[in-house]
């Protein structure tokens, strides 16, 4: 199934995407005009205050999960061994000063849980 993750012009994170009955398989990722990575934000609820960025917890330093997803469109496989939040946020981490200008809708790649 396809979803969609929009984030709006001049912001770097999307809204909420209720993926309580899906599990993500993949994310595309539009042409960006500043490169940068993108991050997933996951939480129990909509509780705004409570999402926070997901860890790579098999990283040596178990640091932030982030998908270098450069200037160019991109394909990131989201691996079956993390999990897929019950809500997700998807944030563009962009170097100071280099907002997108522009709508940019993430297409997710679901199937059910």
């Amino acid at each position: 199934m396809i979803e969609y993750a929009v984030i709006r012009s001049g912001f770097v994170i999307s809204g909420d995407v209720d993926l309580r009955q899906r599990t993500l398989e993949a994310i595309f990722v539009p042409t960006l005009l500043a490169s940068g990575a993108l991050a997933i934000q996951g939480n129990v609820d909509t509780t705004s205050a409570a999402f926070t960025r997901m860890l790579d917890a098999r990283a040596p330093y178990s640091g932030d999960l982030l998908f270098a997803v450069g200037i160019g469109s991109r394909y990131v496989a989201w691996s079956r061994d993390w999990p897929t939040p019950a809500y997700a946020r998807f944030e563009m981490v962009c170097a100071a000063g280099s907002l997108q200008h522009d709508n940019r809708t993430l297409t997710l790649v679901t199937r059910p849980r």
